[in-house]
């Protein structure tokens, strides 16, 4: 599944972990079946290719759907420690600082993991 839009190019903002969030916002109105096109694909990972040259022929749509690109993405350590790091920011804890907030998480899972190799002796 793609999308393809005519957008305008809004912002681009560094994340703490150094990655970048950008934002778009179409061109022309979006009809409610336009939306659920783009709502079924939140939180899914993909390629963008952004051009500033107006629209895409389907030629061009067709081959950038033939071609592969590797999709490089965070290693499991990275995933972890981004997710201790939005569940640290939504529950909004005083007093503790993030830093020690993942130590705290992360002997959580090792415990865990202790528990289980337990299990199997």
């Amino acid at each position: 599944m793609n999308i393809v839009r005519q957008v305008s190019f809004e912002s681009a903002n560094r994340k703490k972990d150094r990655s970048v969030s950008i934002r778009f916002t179409t061109d022309l109105e979006q009809s409610t079946d336009d939306f659920m096109e783009i709502d079924k694909m939140l939180n899914s990972r993909g390629i963008l290719y952004y051009s500033d040259r107006g629209e895409l022929t389907q030629e061009e749509i067709d081959t950038l759907d033939k071609s592969t690109v590797e999709n490089v993405g965070l290693s499991q350590s990275q995933k972890i420690r981004r997710k201790i790091y939005v569940l640290y920011k939504k529950l909004g804890i005083e007093g503790q600082t993030d830093k020690e907030f993942y130590k705290l998480k992360t002997e959580k899972i090792l415990e865990y993991l202790q528990k289980e190799i337990n299990l199997l002796d």
